[in-house]
């Protein structure tokens, strides 16, 4: 504990301290070295190359994560400088950390100078310890209160109970005889590590570990569910010895065994979901980035990782690490009543920006606790380490209900689609509210994405980032330069599938796959050239169907036969001059028309075709020179406005008609100035 109080003290001003002998050593190994140049010291070394793993985008997650492990491994390689001088010195017990270039041993000040003076070594740190968390012990709550509040019994409903994914946690161990949680191990060779060689099966002799474990997936056989996800498999790292600690190359070798847990990178069996409801022990609060190398691989790997905020509230700045290191997901406490739980780490985040990410129940959760070989165990526990697994779990029913999305748009999905708690909008409080599986569901079933078309080429938002990443998003060649892009459920599939206007023709790419395919998609004239297309759900129930906009006119193909005939309707709506915009404007299922003239925004929200003082709505939002958009940003069924200006996307996300700031929608990098934005949901 007083070597990791030093640690958070000097993290606070320098990392590392410069070595005279060229590389760089932490200053909490100077100082021991300092006092006994002969002690044998526990630290890591760390090499100076790094796997690209960013740059490994592959599409599908299986290759992606092979190609990730192989390049870690080769950048460990560089290392053998390192491993001479340890032979040498016979220092034979070390850990091969290649998740991050590092060894960890045990030496004494020369040989730790000499490692250190070596050109491939980056820095040489302590191998602290962190203590393990202590299951609290609470009075009981209602039955089932914190399942409900977070909606999974809905998504249940419908079908999804997180089977097919595999969710592991990080912590004490599991109780492998628990009733709940028994048949839910996935078993074999490649489920369980203890790195510490103290149990070769499933255990726990702390129950803390049991304890998150239950809250993620476990079942009702003590009459009440207790899991958010039931229908998930688990597989689980021992963190922490018997003693309760665990050293950060424990912890470095617990993520690496995550990534690959059969030790064969052609054999994908790493978890989905890796929950984390521990942090480090640091008065100071500060921003220690040690796992945040870890983290990084994972979530390049798709793998998501949810955290405890902390239990180190209510005063504010009190954010812990790893939990506040770029790139996390923490989770604070509320209680049955939605409010913040006292204890509740508070934001900012001494690493940057806001803290928690959302909240989750966390008071009296009723869970699986040591059964000591007994039938039963059950125990009510408070603390964010248990509203971390409530997350794990929302995450596994969503991956089994989306089972082709990128963990980043997973996040996106719980993020925007949070309740707002507290002040309204983002708070260091609540963060982005609370977490609701059910209303994530729903975001990613019809929340439209963003994407643009240039010259030919479209750039779909698939996973919802707002940011193109080749892994997750996709690129397609349908149209040519001076082609006007549409967008459409062509099938009524749900999907959102490309087309393009060229001199009156129509252009659909019915099969979805981005091609154009003779006698498979559809070609047929409607409109002339000077029209502006349209296109939208003119009756309920219907495929989206085509129009145009000409002059203040709408023309629109209300029967969906893709002609101009007597069933369809002509509407007058705007004047010459005007940028047509189309949506679902009141949720009703059926599209309808609208126009925005220099910056104001006049919507037909009644559906019949004419302005209507009163009944319809005009609002503000953007400027004279932006580009309307619109979509539904948040699944909420309800379409709602936004524009483009110059490359970046102003999205009106809660759909009150003015532009929110911190509550609204910013996308600044995806497209370019002179690309033609489009919405769907793809």
């Amino acid at each position: 504990m007083r070597q990791l109080f030093f640690l958070s003290m000097v993290g606070c001003l320098s990392l590392f301290a410069a070595s005279a002998y060229g590389g760089t050593i932490d200053p909490a190994v100077e100082e021991l070295i300092r006092q006994d140049p002969r002690r044998e010291i526990a630290v890591i070394v760390k090499g100076i190359e790094k796997a690209p793993v960013e740059t490994i985008r592959d599409r599908d997650k299986s290759r992606r994560r092979s190609k990730i492990i192989k390049a870690l491994k080769s950048a460990a390689e560089s290392q053998r400088d390192v491993g001479r001088i340890l032979k040498r010195e016979l220092i034979g017990k070390t850990k091969q950390l290649w998740i991050i270039n590092g060894i960890a041993l045990q030496a004494n000040g020369n040989v730790i100078r000499e490692l250190a003076a070596l050109p491939q070594v980056e820095s040489i740190v302590l191998d602290e310890t962190v203590n393990a968390p202590e299951p609290s012990c609470t009075s009981p709550g209602p039955p089932e209160w914190n399942i409900g509040m977070i909606g999974a019994p809905q998504v249940w409903a419908l079908g999804y109970t997180g089977t097919g994914i595999v969710v592991a946690n990080m912590d004490t161990g599991v109780d492998l005889t628990h009733p709940d949680l028994q048949d839910r191990w996935r078993g074999g060779t490649n489920s369980w590590f203890d790195p510490h060689g103290e149990h070769l099966s499933p255990a726990d002799l702390n129950g803390h570990g049991t304890g998150t474990m239950g809250v993620m997936l476990g079942g009702d056989a003590g009459g009440t569910s207790i899991g958010v996800a039931p229908g998930a498999r688990w597989i689980a790292v021992k963190m922490f010895d018997d003693a309760g600690s665990a050293s950060y190359s424990d912890i470095h070798l617990g993520y690496q065994w995550l990534l690959d847990p059969d030790g064969n990178p052609d054999v994908d069996d790493a978890p989905d979901i890796v929950n984390n409801s521990w942090g480090l022990q640091d008065p100071y609060h500060a921003c220690i980035t040690e796992f945040q190398p870890d983290l990084e691989v994972l979530k390049a790997s798709g793998i998501a990782v949810p955290f405890a905020a902390g239990n180190d509230g209510p005063a504010s700045g009190t954010s812990t690490s790893p939990a506040n290191n770029p790139g996390a997901f923490p989770v604070g406490a509320v209680d049955a009543s939605s409010g913040i739980a006292s204890f509740s780490s508070r934001g900012p985040s001494a690493c940057g920006g806001m803290f928690p990410t959302v909240v989750a129940p966390g008071v009296s959760i009723l869970t699986a606790g040591l059964t000591f070989g007994l039938p039963g165990g059950y125990t009510y526990v408070s603390g964010t380490s248990f509203s971390a697994p409530h997350l794990s779990g929302a995450m596994a029913l969503l991956m089994s209900a989306f089972p082709h999305l990128d963990i980043s748009a997973i996040n996106k999905a719980v993020i925007d689609s949070a309740r707002d708690l507290g002040v309204p909008g983002v708070d260091n409080d609540y963060g982005n509210g609370m977490l609701d599986a059910f209303n994530a569901y729903y975001y990613l079933l019809r929340s439209d994405h963003i994407g643009v078309y240039r010259g030919g080429t479209w750039y779909l938002d698939k996973d919802g980032s707002g940011q193109w990443k080749e892994s997750a998003d996709s690129s397609a060649t349908f149209g040519i330069p001076g082609d006007i892009p549409v967008t459409g459920n062509w099938e009524r599939n749900g999907t959102g599938r490309i087309g393009v206007f060229r001199g009156g023709y129509w252009y659909l790419d019915l099969n979805g796959n981005g091609a154009w395919d003779q006698g498979v998609d559809a070609a047929f004239s409607f409109g002339i050239p000077s029209d502006i297309p349209v296109t939208g759900t003119w009756t309920a129930g219907s495929a989206d169907s085509v129009g145009v906009f000409r002059e203040g006119a709408w023309h629109l193909d209300l029967n969906g036969n893709r002609t101009w005939d007597e069933e369809d309707v002509s509407y007058y709506f705007g004047i010459p001059g005007d940028v047509p915009v189309t949506g679902d404007w009141d949720g009703s299922g059926v599209t309808k028309i609208g126009v925005v003239r220099g910056g104001t925004w006049f919507l037909d929200m009644n559906g019949n075709g004419s302005w209507d003082e009163g009944a319809d709505a005009a609002y503000s939002f953007g400027i004279p020179g932006d580009v309307p958009v619109t979509g539904d940003w948040t699944g909420s069924g309800t379409t709602k406005i936004g524009v483009v200006r110059n490359g970046t996307w102003l999205l009106d996300s809660n759909g009150n008609g003015r532009w929110d700031e911190g509550i609204d929608r910013v996308h600044s990098e995806f497209g370019i100035v002179s690309d033609i934005p489009v919405t769907g949901h793809w």
